[in-house]
């Protein structure tokens, strides 16, 4: 995976909690490591099918910027992962005959970052009266917060509301530490506000990036003063290369039990270990 920012990154790499994220290192190294195992549930070409009632779109391997955690360190980046018209018109196809799978999550890559694709898949998915929730992860806010300010994005949060009066929809932001919550940041979730769209929050515990509970309880009370629910908090996944940034799950204990004590129920995330065969709560 190669070294990618944004020109809004760049600006705000004189802190640690960045810096630390976002700039390759001599010991970061290229995984073939799928953890998740996801390449052999995958029935079509970005789809990802393990579960019964739900399953996972990758539009493709882009993001904005490259996370050096990515759990998908192996692919992100690669144009191997774009996804054609005919490869959506497959994915739609299997979906259209697996009425069992109620609830799809767009991820990638960064679904937002690319928005004619993702436009493209909806206008699709909208089509499906079986598809009831939708879930959309994303990191672009955090990494390019003006994004939606554009025409291209002017027709996905057009489209957005119509899906909305059909469905569930939900969209998770990726954040991990309280300086990524600037004032641009914030002009964006007030702009969702005026959307249709239900906002949740995942983070991944980093070690010396957020593994206090100072630095979590100020991360998490921001986010539900801005109308966003901490949904997840994972243990990062053990991928060769991420070791730097894996923390004890008995330490990440403590914290959450010590958030616990202080801070509301809505304020605080479930504690996600994921594993190839899915999610286990600690």
């Amino acid at each position: 995976m190669t070294e990618k920012l944004t020109p809004y990154l760049e600006q705000l790499l004189d802190k640690q909690s960045f810096e630390k994220q976002y700039l390759a290192k001599n010991e970061d190294i290229l995984s073939p490591d799928d953890p998740l195992d996801e390449d052999s549930h995958e029935p079509v070409k970005g789809l990802i099918h393990k579960h019964k009632n739900r399953a996972l779109i990758k539009l493709s391997y882009k993001c904005a910027a490259h996370c050096r955690f990515c759990t998908r360190i192996r692919q992100i980046g690669k144009p191997e992962g774009d996804i054609s018209e005919n490869d959506i018109e497959s994915l739609i196809k299997y979906l259209s005959e697996n009425k069992a799978i109620t609830e799809l999550i767009l991820s990638g890559g960064d679904p937002l970052f690319t928005p004619k694709t993702l436009l493209l898949v909806l206008q699709q998915i909208n089509k499906l009266t079986h598809i009831k929730i939708i879930r959309i992860g994303t990191r672009l806010p955090l990494q390019i917060p003006d994004f939606y300010k554009t025409n291209i994005y002017s027709e996905v949060f057009n489209l957005l509301k119509i899906t909305a009066s059909a469905k569930a929809l939900y969209m998770l932001l990726h954040v991990e530490h309280p300086d990524e919550i600037t004032t641009q940041v914030v002009d964006f979730l007030n702009f969702m506000k005026t959307q249709p769209v239900m906002l949740l929050s995942q983070s991944v515990f980093l070690k010396n990036v957020n593994n206090t509970v100072e630095i979590l309880s100020d991360l998490f009370i921001k986010l539900i003063e801005l109308g966003v629910k901490p949904y997840y908090i994972y243990h990062c996944d053990n991928v060769n290369g991420l070791e730097p940034f894996i923390c004890d799950i008995k330490e990440e204990k403590k914290i959450l039990q010590a958030l616990k004590k202080t801070l509301s129920g809505l304020a605080v995330p479930q504690h996600i270990l994921d594993t190839s065969k899915g999610k286990i709560r600690l």
